[in-house]
């Protein structure tokens, strides 16, 4: 029986150590094979490696944790490296496309100062004047009838009816004004004439209608004593003027900083602008205040600093002088040409966007004087931008010498 209960006991532990010895074997299996398939997916992975970084999107599925994540960062660590690679491949195309257009607005603004350096100033003076300014009343019905009412403020300065901006929020619908286009905004520009103070509500009413927030003011409401506006704005910050119902308020006022020296002063004013019917609105008045009338102020670069911050809002720039033709047109033709030269279209002659201007407001530019002003503005951006190289130095400095000998005194 011992004997007996020792061999059971035995081949019972036999027995049991056969089978701790299967089991021990069939954990074992599946490592080994886990170890088999983590050594050919390792290969595979590599293959992997080698094909994603070739550009192909196939991708090993693997099991077993850290392996798969191994792979993702792999795949991600190509892919961002492609994205990378892809990225600089764009910016050094975009900056060759850059350079090829820079090279060929050059060659377009060369053509253009070439021009303007053969005709000079004299050449100026005579192609200004044989573009001569005239009054085509049957294309201004409306300024016509308006006359009587007394809302033009001069009776040889007319109002195109093409172009011409209504009133739709306010009693009356007539205010001597048009909308002026430019390269880039089809309405970036209202001209006008200053308020007289019969339509300084019409003029509130407009700058509300067209939500327009800035307006340009190149005039004094006095001028070589005569009166050349009417006071549309309050000049203190507690005392707001009613204009028949639109109350207009005083924020804040202070000058406009130009990043170099210049005799420019425009003066900065916050307005608040009350309309009946229509929610509250702000706006901001730049009133340059040393631009002579018919005449220039010192050239430099600050119209074209203006501007910039002018046309930061894709609303129409109301800008008006006296009449709203001559320093008006001035302003305009010197962002016209600005944003021709960021676009692919050639700078031409100033005279042919003269043209065009006073198709839509009517005999632009007065004198002689503002006709050269614009050319030396622009002849000074053109040098400060690196258009212009140091072989056109002297030429420049002689159209400079003419331009100022001809707009002394003015």
């Amino acid at each position: 029986m011992f004997f007996f209960k020792r061999r059971g006991r035995g081949r019972r532990n036999a027995s049991q150590e056969g089978t701790r010895i299967e089991l021990t074997q069939r954990e074992e299996m599946p490592s080994r094979l886990g170890r088999r398939r983590r050594r050919k997916a390792a290969r595979a992975a590599k293959g992997s490696r080698s094909v994603s970084q070739e550009g192909s999107k196939r991708v090993v599925r693997r099991r077993g944790g850290q392996t798969v994540e191994e792979e993702v960062s792999v795949q991600q660590k190509t892919s961002t490296t492609s994205s990378t690679q892809t990225q600089q491949r764009r910016s050094f195309e975009d900056a060759s496309v850059r350079r090829a257009s820079r090279a060929a607005k050059r060659a377009q603004v060369k053509v253009f100062v070439e021009e303007t350096f053969r005709k000079g100033v004299k050449g100026l003076i005579i192609e200004f004047k044989s573009m001569k300014r005239v009054n085509d009343f049957t294309k201004m019905t409306e300024f016509l009838a308006q006359n009587p009412q007394g809302r033009n403020r001069y009776k040889d300065v007319g109002c195109l009816d093409k172009d011409r901006v209504i009133i739709r929020i306010g009693p009356v619908s007539y205010i001597h004004a048009n909308y002026v286009s430019s390269p880039t905004n089809p309405k970036r520009f209202i001209c006008t004439q200053a308020p007289l103070p019969k339509t300084c509500p019409e003029f509130w009413y407009m700058v509300v209608q067209e939500k327009s927030v800035a307006i340009l003011m190149l005039c004094n409401f006095i001028e070589q004593n005569a009166k050349k506006c009417a006071e549309y704005f309050p000049l203190e910050e507690d005392k707001p003027l009613n204009f028949e119902g639109v109350i207009v308020a005083l924020k804040k006022q202070e000058p406009f900083l130009f990043p170099f020296k210049t005799q420019v002063h425009i003066l900065v004013r916050t307005l608040e602008v009350s309309a009946p019917g229509q929610p509250m609105h702000t706006c901001l008045h730049y009133h340059w205040q040393d631009w002579p009338d018919r005449g220039v102020p010192d050239a430099d670069l600050a119209p074209v600093v203006l501007l910039a911050k002018l046309k930061e809002n894709t609303a129409p720039i109301i800008v008006h002088c006296s009449a709203g033709i001559g320093r008006t047109g001035s302003i305009v033709l010197i962002q016209h040409s600005l944003e021709l030269l960021h676009l692919p279209a050639p700078l031409l002659e100033i005279s042919t966007y003269l043209a065009e201007l006073r198709k839509q407001r009517n005999n632009s530019i007065q004198t002689e004087q503002q006709y050269l002003y614009i050319h030396q503005v622009l002849l000074l951006y053109l040098k400060n931008t690196n258009y212009l190289d140091s072989s056109v130095t002297p030429y420049l400095e002689a159209f400079t010498k003419d331009y100022v000998n001809a707009t002394k005194g003015f």
